[in-house]
């Protein structure tokens, strides 16, 4: 009987051998195959953004703002809120693109060109608005976000949240990142009210 079962071992040991080497020769027998994103769907990061940009588009924007940090506040908003959130905080439809210094918005580049407070009339909303801190944080509510693909928010301008009191203020800002989602899911801004 023991013979029996070595037999039969050393039978499925060989079958697995011969099994991986036909793998690994069709594996290796395969082209392989780059995949490249055309210019216009690029996640550019914040260096590449600003490097796309000329002298007239702001350029010098990114050279004279600091970056502001306040990845703490969101994660308070985040964890508080955590089950709860939807029911909290306001709706907002903002415009993800980049504030060109005429007012219009970049077709290309990131960031907040225009915001409004969503209402029972005006229903497209994209993300969700808390005031914590001193600061406001932005939770986007959609796979579209304005952040670089290296987790910053540029905002070129002040912003006006319409139908709200919210201004945001002009800045480089670090989103949050979410270990466990794999990707930035908040950032927190400056602000001003306006009564």
């Amino acid at each position: 009987m023991n013979k029996f079962r070595i037999a039969l071992g050393a039978t499925a040991l060989v079958v697995v051998a011969v099994a991986i080497g036909a793998c690994s020769k069709e594996k290796s027998a395969q082209p392989e195959t780059t995949i490249q994103q055309s210019a216009e769907s690029r996640d550019y990061t914040l260096a590449e953004m600003a490097e796309a940009m000329s002298w007239e588009e702001r350029k010098a924007f990114f050279e004279n703002q600091p970056i502001k940090d306040y990845t703490s506040v969101c994660e308070k908003v985040l964890n508080d809120c955590n089950l709860t959130w939807k029911a909290q905080g306001s709706s907002y439809s903002i415009q993800w693109r980049w504030l060109k210094p005429n007012g219009e918005c970049d077709n290309v580049l990131y960031g907040i060109c225009s915001g409004r407070k969503s209402d029972t009339t005006f229903r497209c909303e994209n993300a969700r608005g808390f005031i914590e801190d001193d600061k406001f944080v932005i939770v986007p509510t959609t796979t579209e976000n304005g952040f670089t693909a290296d987790g910053y928010l540029a905002v070129g301008g002040t912003v006006a949240m319409e139908n709200d009191t919210i201004v945001i203020t002009e800045g480089i800002y670090a989103a949050y990142y979410d270990e466990d989602l794999g990707r930035y899911v908040a950032v927190a801004v400056d602000f001003e009210t306006i009564h």
